[in-house]
């Protein structure tokens, strides 16, 4: 009778203690929700404040300087944070995790930073995340391209343009040219004509 009512407690033991890391789990995640929706919405407020700053006083404007150091700034307190949320989740917080459209924010943060070393990092986890379909394929492509071209390299997708020597908009070399559509096709990007045609660029 004895090591029945210890055997009885100790599943109780077990499973009070999975309920409260169940319950845990879930206070987190909804934190992070929470703190996503909030970096989404000061991004978008600041940048949309930026934007109505350089109009008003011009891209050279001391006002306009000091608007592109707040944005900054903050895009690097949200790098911050979305790298706890990373740390705390145990992998890139995708769609199972925080839901559409949550999912493509701490890829935005990501996105935003000016230091080469952060895309490098975290491009492998954003690809994985692609293929398993917690993030959207086009916007890694888009970094992936980007990485590729700061390294000067050539783009593997074919979504990075500038400005040639002549003045006219070109795009970056792409390795594999015969195949790039099916590549694009593959990360849902648009044909290559089509998209040279919508950004006007003439080939």
């Amino acid at each position: 009778m004895k090591t029945k009512f210890l055997s009885l407690l100790v599943l109780c033991v077990i499973t009070v203690s999975g309920w409260a890391q169940a319950t845990k789990n879930t206070a987190n995640l909804a934190d992070v929700r929470k703190r996503l929706t909030q970096i989404y919405e000061k991004d978008q407020k600041e940048r949309a404040a930026y934007d109505a700053v350089e109009r008003q006083y011009g891209w050279g404007a001391k006002e306009a300087q000091d608007a592109r150091q707040k944005i900054k700034d903050m895009d690097k307190a949200h790098l911050a944070e979305v790298e706890k949320m990373i740390d705390q989740v145990g992998s890139y917080p995708g769609r199972s995790v925080v839901g559409q459209p949550l999912d493509q924010v701490a890829f935005l943060i990501i996105q935003h930073s000016t230091d080469r070393a952060v895309h490098e990092k975290y491009l492998p986890m954003l690809t994985e995340a692609a293929q398993k379909g917690e993030l959207d394929k086009a916007g890694v492509a888009f970094l992936t391209d980007q990485v590729k071209v700061q390294k000067k390299e050539k783009q593997i997708y074919g979504t990075q343009i500038h400005i040639n020597n002549q003045g006219k908009k070109d795009v970056y070399p792409v390795e594999d040219e015969a195949n790039l559509d099916q590549r694009r096709r593959e990360m849902d990007l648009e044909p290559m004509s089509a998209y040279l045609a919508r950004m006007g660029v003439k080939k």
